[in-house]
């Protein structure tokens, strides 16, 4: 009986650990649905060059909008991943295009590397949202 509950104690142990691992997004950045359809023939979408940005409203603190090719965009959320209670969203580096900054612990994020973080202290990637393109409409979702 007592090997049966330490077996069952390191199962239960290792699957809550595996679990927690499985993803982040869940625990660092709040939960917003998002359902955004944007036109990408109308402002800001259509002004928008290859490697280039732009902030929409949405998400928990904003999304922005990144456009890594001629028909594909990356979306997402404004929200530094080292503190979710910061008060102000990333920002745009005002030296590199595609990366953004928090004003609050000067994380940075490379968009073009799918939100990756390039300097700490953050260690998480930016939370990111679906974004497909059909028919000319720009749809962004969780």
């Amino acid at each position: 009986m007592k090997r049966f509950l330490q077996i069952l104690f390191i199962a239960l142990f290792l699957s809550v650990s595996f679990t927690a691992c499985e993803t982040n997004r869940g625990e660092i950045i709040p939960y917003v649905r998002v359902d955004i359809y944007e036109h990408i023939s109308s402002p800001p979408v259509v002004f928008l060059g290859i490697g280039e940005s732009a902030i929409v409203p949405g998400g928990y603190q904003g999304i922005i909008i990144f456009r890594d090719s001629d028909v594909s965009y990356q979306a997402y959320d404004r929200t530094c991943t080292l503190w979710p209670e910061h008060t102000a969203p990333v920002k745009r580096d005002t030296t590199f295009e595609g990366v953004f900054q928090c004003p609050e612990c000067n994380s940075q994020y490379l968009l073009i590397n799918e939100g990756q973080v390039i300097k700490g202290p953050a260690s998480y990637p930016l939370a990111r949202y679906n974004a497909v393109v059909n028919q000319g409409i720009l749809h962004i979702f969780n």
